[in-house]
């Protein structure tokens, strides 16, 4: 991990002689953008008057293709548009003169598709030039970005949502020895109201209080980072159970996370179009003890139970339930609102439609597998 020394070095080297492959670079360290987010990045995608970049188009590979293809522009699976900081305003504006156009590339100042290593190049040679470190990339100064806002308090929910981070959980790992507990800010903490704008929590809602519920509310649990974890549910006599569910509008300014925990995948699936409609935050809650590789991509509304495992190269569709020791293999496609039970499998390289129930203890074989 870059220290404060080194992303000083590297900002140096970066501010002088500026050209397009800095300011790409600029953006990895400033805004924590992956090297396939910045590489797509057009300069119309930058707003300088309402100070915002929308990350709309990556380069990379269409879902099911092999790996020799050649990369593409692709639209981003979950486009982000971000607020940008004021000193990054400031450099932007002096680089606005590189781009003849809103189709020129940032990272090239052209309007062909860049390739990923020219902005690598100039980053080996502010390495080689400030002796920053043995090796400088994308990768490094994204996660000197997260380092950075850890650091400065920002919360774990708020900086996945702008690093594209489905799972608040990898960073909580990942950053470890930067998380530092402050026992006075629980005391100390903010009223719910500021010069009377109501403040979003980080409070969830979950709709269904049933068996599902409860295994989503320990997943929030274990994880740590909710302040108030309620339900909704049809049956108001069930413990915890605020409301029907049918009112879960009603509370939006508290809640503004919501999860669907309703076993029925057609249920399931109407309630997070529904709460998306309405303005929640559907999270991607993963149990700490459950095993799912980095490459996993995973759709809104899932969750990874406890002890579940997800192999790498796995893609988990939308609204997914993955329940206790529950295991999807290397390679498998798992579509949207598809319910594994408890103990079930899907094999490598296997394909499940959408909206498919595997009972427990269930082998979902790959087409063709005896």
């Amino acid at each position: 991990m870059l220290t404060e020394q080194q992303c000083n070095l590297v900002e140096r080297g970066l501010t002088e002689d500026v050209e397009p492959r800095k300011v790409a670079a600029y953006l990895c360290l400033r805004m924590g953008l992956m090297l396939s987010e910045v590489s797509a990045l057009r300069w119309r995608d930058i707003d300088l008057d309402a100070g915002t970049l929308s990350i709309v188009h990556i380069i990379g590979r269409p879902k099911g293709c092999t790996a020799d293809r050649a990369a593409e522009f692709l639209p981003a699976d979950d486009p982000r548009y971000l607020p940008m900081p004021g000193e990054l305003l400031s450099y932007l504006r002096q680089a606005r003169k590189l781009y003849s156009s809103g189709d020129c590339f940032v990272m090239t100042g052209g309007t062909e598709v860049p390739a990923f290593y020219p902005m690598q190049n100039v980053l080996t040679n502010i390495c080689n030039k400030y002796h920053v470190a043995d090796r400088l990339s994308a990768m490094e100064l994204r996660n000197a970005f997260i380092r950075r806002r850890i650091q400065a308090g920002v919360d774990l929910y708020s900086l996945c949502a702008y690093v594209g981070i489905k799972q608040p959980n990898v960073l909580a790992k990942r950053f470890a020895e930067y998380l530092t507990a402050d026992l006075n800010f629980v005391v100390s903490a903010p009223a719910q109201k500021v010069c009377g704008i109501q403040l979003r929590r980080m409070n969830l809602l979950i709709l269904g209080a049933g068996s599902q519920g409860h295994m989503v509310r320990e997943t929030a649990e274990a994880i740590g980072i909710f302040e108030r974890i309620a339900f909704l549910d049809d049956d108001r006599n069930l413990p915890g159970v605020l409301d029907v569910i049918g009112n879960y509008w009603n509370y939006l300014d508290v809640f503004p996370i919501a999860f669907a925990a309703i076993g029925d995948n057609h249920l399931r699936r109407t309630l997070i179009e529904q709460l998306e409609e309405a303005g929640f935050i559907v999270p991607v809650p993963c149990h700490p003890t459950a095993a799912v590789s980095p490459t996993v991509q995973a759709g809104a509304g899932t969750i990874f139970g406890a002890k579940a495992v997800v192999n790498a190269s796995a893609r988990i569709g939308k609204g997914v339930i993955l329940s206790s020791a529950s295991v999807v293999d290397r390679g498998a496609t798992v579509g949207d609102y598809v319910h594994l039970a408890a103990g079930s499998m899907v094999q490598k390289g296997a394909a499940v439609p959408d909206g498919t129930w595997i009972g427990n203890g269930d082998i979902y074989q790959a087409a063709g597998a005896h």
